[in-house]
C-alpha cells in the first residue's frame, strides 16, 4: 500500500512544471534594443503610452513593467516577453537548470521568428537576449535586444498580466 501512495505522489510531483522559475508579480524590465528598421514597432510605441513613458530608442536602455501570472511564475506557459498588440505565441524549446529558450513565432503585420535566451539568476531576477528576424508590413525587419528583470511587488499596481486568447 506504501508502494501504491508513494508512486502516486510522485506522479503528481511530476505534473507540477518542471520549469517553475520566477515569482507572479509586478516585474521591473529594463531592455536595450537594437532595431534593424526606421522607426520603433507600433506595438512598443502602444506599451510605452499605456504605462506613461517614452519610446524605446534603439541602443538605449528602455525601462517598463510586465506583471508575470501565477501561470507564468510557476511556468505553465513561457513568460510574455512581447507586446499583447503582436500576433505571436510563444513557446519553450528548452529549459535546463536555470537557461531557458523560447522561441516567438508572429503572424500578421509583424512576420517572423524570434528567439530568446533567458538565465533566471534565484526567482526575483533573470535577464538574456533576444533576436528577431522577420517582416513588418512587408519590409524586412530585424531586432535584438538584452535585457535584464527584477521582481517588484506580489501587486502588480495597475499593469495588465498577460491572458492568452483561447482561439
Amino acid at each position: 500500500m506504501r508502494a501504491i501512495v508513494s508512486l502516486g505522489l510522485g506522479l503528481l510531483l511530476l505534473t507540477v512544471p518542471a520549469f517553475a522559475a520566477g515569482k507572479a508579480g509586478l516585474w521591473q524590465v529594463t531592455t536595450t534594443y537594437q532595431f534593424g528598421m526606421r522607426y520603433v514597432p507600433p506595438a512598443l510605441v502602444a506599451l510605452s503610452r499605456a504605462q506613461a513613458l517614452k519610446p524605446p530608442v534603439s541602443g538605449q536602455p528602455f525601462t517598463h513593467h510586465m506583471c508575470m501570472t501565477a501561470y507564468e511564475a510557476e511556468g505553465r506557459q513561457p513568460p510574455h516577453l512581447n507586446s499583447r498588440d503582436l500576433d505571436c505565441v510563444d513557446r519553450v524549446v528548452s529549459f535546463k537548470g536555470s537557461h531557458m529558450v523560447l522561441e516567438t513565432i508572429c503572424h500578421g503585420p509583424l512576420e517572423g521568428v524570434g528567439r530568446s535566451q533567458i538565465l533566471w539568476r534565484g526567482n526575483d531576477h533573470f535577464d538574456g537576449t533576444y533576436d528577431f528576424k522577420g517582416r513588418f508590413r512587408g519590409d524586412p525587419t530585424r531586432m535584438s535586444s538584452s535585457f535584464s528583470a527584477d521582481w517588484q511587488s506580489e501587486d502588480c499596481r495597475g499593469v495588465r498580466p498577460y491572458i492568452p486568447q483561447n482561439n
